[in-house]
């Protein structure tokens, strides 16, 4: 029994071996194309993360910059504003003063004379006339008080 069961097998063996070539070459090109497939979906996967990756370099870089940029400008901004002290200091009238008085031997005026133009002067008073009769008669007007002038 045992025997016959071994040729059995060795019987369905070749017969599976003559089926097998055939059917082989099916699943060897199946195995190839599907082989194809993945080996194209792991490079496209890749390189999307190639991709992916330069581009947050890219990104991480630029925030960078832009910090580093900030801080130029905080800088700039602090040695602008003691530039303006600077400035501020070098015009102050005291210093003029002291440098006019030291270094160049100027002396401070006692008495300071205007001129005045004395035709000014007196427009000015005719204005001022002239607002205190219109302030007048507006305060009639307003307090209803204003008689008519009887005919002369």
């Amino acid at each position: 029994m045992l025997a016959s069961r071994k040729q059995e097998w060795v019987i369905e063996e070749e017969v599976q071996q003559q089926i097998a070539p055939s059917s082989n070459t099916g699943l060897s090109r199946k195995n190839a194309k599907l082989r194809v497939k993945c080996f194209l979906m792991v490079t496209m996967i890749a390189l999307a993360a190639m991709f992916v990756t330069f581009r947050s370099e890219a990104i991480i870089r630029t925030g960078y910059d832009l910090v580093q940029t900030k801080a130029q400008i905080l800088k700039y901004e602090r040695e602008n504003e003691a530039l303006r002290l600077d400035i501020a200091k070098l015009k102050s009238p005291q210093r003029i003063q002291h440098i006019a008085t030291i270094q160049f031997g100027m002396v401070v005026p006692q008495n300071v004379y205007q001129a005045s133009n004395v035709q000014s002067d007196m427009t000015a008073s005719k204005n001022a006339n002239n607002a205190s009769v219109a302030s007048t008669i507006m305060e009639v007007l307003k307090s209803g008080k204003a008689e008519a002038s009887k005919g002369r």
